[in-house]
């Protein structure tokens, strides 16, 4: 989805556009609410419709005008925000609740966070890759060398013999990152758990 066109949209009274943004991050952010905040699938949706109400008013009162990472990125920061705010307030999750307009500076922070987080579970991912993948996988998006240069360097027969390893490789390094997030995941599940 293309933020600003969104938001452009949506400025125009557009309710299509923010029904497509509400269908587009309604599961998955339900999931990562339940998953990472220990909340019930019910509050989670409740939270999730409260951030596109906020979302919808930021946009409509020009409190949001532009972007600087992804909408998904806003909307979950929105919702970690709420979450967080409703946990501070030691209340349970009601859709009347008045919570603080979310901040562009805390949306940026939160990127920022997160694409630490991502680029961690790559890196784990990379090193229990193991090899051909791993050095292939560094020499094609770290140092930009193309099929033909691999297929010399690396001594393959030929460019589509390391397209094939490529594809091969890259589902494999996206199955290790999946084993890392639902790693992570349990572990920031029983942390929470033993703070309760």
């Amino acid at each position: 989805m293309n933020g600003a066109s969104i938001i452009e949209m949506i400025k125009t009274g557009d309710k299509k556009s923010l029904a497509d943004v509400y269908k587009a991050y309604r599961s998955e952010f339900v999931n990562w609410a339940t998953a990472h905040y220990t909340c019930s699938r019910e509050e989670a949706r409740d939270i999730y419709q409260s951030v596109i109400i906020t979302l919808y008013d930021n946009i409509v009162t020009n409190k949001l005008q532009q972007l600087n990472g992804s909408l998904k990125t806003y909307v979950f920061a929105i919702g970690k925000y709420k979450i967080l705010e409703l946990r501070r307030a030691g209340k349970k999750y009601n859709t009347h609740t008045a919570v603080e307009e979310m901040e562009l500076e805390d949306v940026i922070d939160w990127e920022k966070e997160k694409k630490e987080t991502d680029l961690l579970l790559v890196e784990k991912a990379m090193q229990k890759l193991g090899e051909p993948c791993k050095t292939m996988l560094e020499l094609f998006y770290l140092h930009g060398m193309g099929l033909d240069k691999l297929a010399k360097h690396l001594d393959y027969k030929n460019s589509d013999t390391i397209k094939n390893l490529k594809c091969r490789c890259l589902i494999k390094l996206r199955q290790l990152i999946t084993d890392e997030q639902t790693q992570t995941g349990d572990l920031l599940k029983h942390e929470q758990m033993n703070t309760i």
